[in-house]
């Protein structure tokens, strides 16, 4: 019985040793692979058009705006919760009334920022809920964001998640 893939690996072997491959278009130039073999056909033209324009599909910008997202939401939290450590730390011992009313200006601000990454939260899980409508592959799919597990992630303490109600 005849092996066909060693039968055309041979005689293309011998077509390479005969130099019949030496004189092709576009030899010692990198491929051109424009067209993606994945993508339905009514769609090539529109990917070809995005790509000659340096743009972007819209759920790609949507997944952007969403990395960006919880990446500002995440650091604008961070910059606070340091924030607040450092005026607890200089607060530290202090009972005079000024310090007891600083603290409690301090407290209050933790708990907007705490809110506020909260709802930053759910406005990025709307958006997610899109992106998911949106994205042609359903494993492109994304996961909402836990609100518990990110400040757990961040470090924020227990209790003040247990206070957020978040969970």
């Amino acid at each position: 019985m005849v092996n066909w893939g060693e039968w055309v690996e041979q005689k293309i072997l011998e077509a390479i040793r005969r130099g019949e491959f030496d004189h092709l278009p576009g030899k010692g130039k990198p491929l051109q692979l424009e067209e993606n073999p994945y993508l339905e056909p009514g769609l090539a033209i529109a990917y070809h058009i995005l790509r000659q324009n340096d743009a972007r599909p819209e759920w790609i910008e949507a997944d952007l705006a969403i990395r960006r997202g919880i990446e500002l939401a995440r650091q604008d939290l961070r910059r606070t919760m340091q924030w607040r450590e450092e005026m607890l730390r200089a607060l530290e011992g202090r009972m005079d009334p000024r310090s007891r009313s600083e603290r409690e200006w301090v407290e209050a601000e933790w708990d907007r920022a705490l809110r506020a990454f909260a709802r930053r939260i759910a406005e990025l899980n709307e958006q997610i809920f899109l992106f998911n409508l949106k994205v042609p592959i359903y494993w492109l799919q994304r996961f909402k964001f836990d609100l518990r597990e990110e400040l757990q992630a961040l470090g924020v303490p227990e209790a003040d998640i247990e206070r957020l109600g978040a969970g």
